[in-house]
């Protein structure tokens, strides 16, 4: 069985691999999913790292937290990484875990080996408001498929059962509130999070970036991303979800970039 933490503030960190001693991982999904998004990432690293899965608060096994702010979501998961992990840890972020990633590291960088950010909030061109404030309203399995389809460049991708899995988490207590606030505090939380970027940018701080060139979500700004520095991959005919839509090669890129700075 997975060991699992809950803060009091409602932040959930699963451990999903690995053994103690080694390296340590910590993913942070996006806005709406939750740590079973990393399935097809997370045990390509469990030989070589201690890997742990984060659920946001509002988020699969998390239950949703007052209010919202980008301080507020990586205060609850450094909590969870104080109270169960020693040492520093390398933070792996999509899209609103990016931007949460980038905020603990600018917070507490005497907990932070390295940062992997794929497709972060504050680094793009803005986040598409209308799938984040479409997201809590979905009630049906077409129009749940639908708005998930375009999370990629290839809508065969995301099939149904994914649909039907969002639908399942949307139906329980206070989920849909939790993610309509939510999506209102992503234009404040895109502004705090660029604040985080400019610290990084001036740091040495080991970062790579993972951009999908098609991402419809959070499009690429080929300017803001060349001046963030550290290594960088985009990846043509990807969209939102490149570390789904071409796997074995993010996964490559994340083993080797974490195996030299750890």
């Amino acid at each position: 069985m997975a060991e699992v933490n809950k803060p009091t503030d409602g932040a959930v960190l699963h451990r999903l691999g690995g053994s103690d001693g080694q390296p340590v991982v910590v993913f942070i999904h996006g806005f709406g999913a939750d740590r079973l998004s990393w399935l097809a990432n997370a045990p390509s690293l469990t030989g070589s790292f201690q890997v742990w899965g984060v659920d946001l608060p509002g988020h699969g096994d998390a239950e949703p937290a007052l209010g919202v702010s980008l301080d507020g979501l990586a205060e609850t998961v450094l909590a969870g990484i104080m109270a169960q992990i020693s040492g520093k840890v390398h933070l792996v972020g999509h899209s609103l875990g990016g931007a949460v990633a980038l905020r603990l590291a600018e917070c507490a960088p005497d907990r932070v080996q390295s940062l992997v950010l794929i497709a972060p909030v504050g680094l793009g061109r803005g986040i598409a408001r209308d799938f984040t404030n479409g997201f809590a309203g979905l009630e049906e399995p077409d129009g749940a498929l639908a708005l998930l389809q375009r999370l990629v460049a290839r809508p065969r991708l995301i099939n149904r059962p994914m649909a039907l899995h969002v639908l399942a988490h949307l139906d329980r207590p206070g989920r849909r509130q939790a993610l309509s606030d939510l999506a209102d505090g992503i234009p404040v939380i895109e502004q705090a999070a660029q604040l985080a970027i400019a610290t990084i940018r001036q740091s040495d701080l080991p970062r790579m970036v993972i951009w999908g060139e098609d991402d419809a979500i959070n499009p690429l700004d080929p300017e803001l991303l060349a001046s963030f520095g550290g290594e960088q991959h985009v990846l043509p005919g990807a969209g939102h979800l490149p570390q789904i839509e071409e796997i074995k090669r993010v996964n490559g890129w994340i083993q080797d970039f974490l195996t030299a700075h750890s």
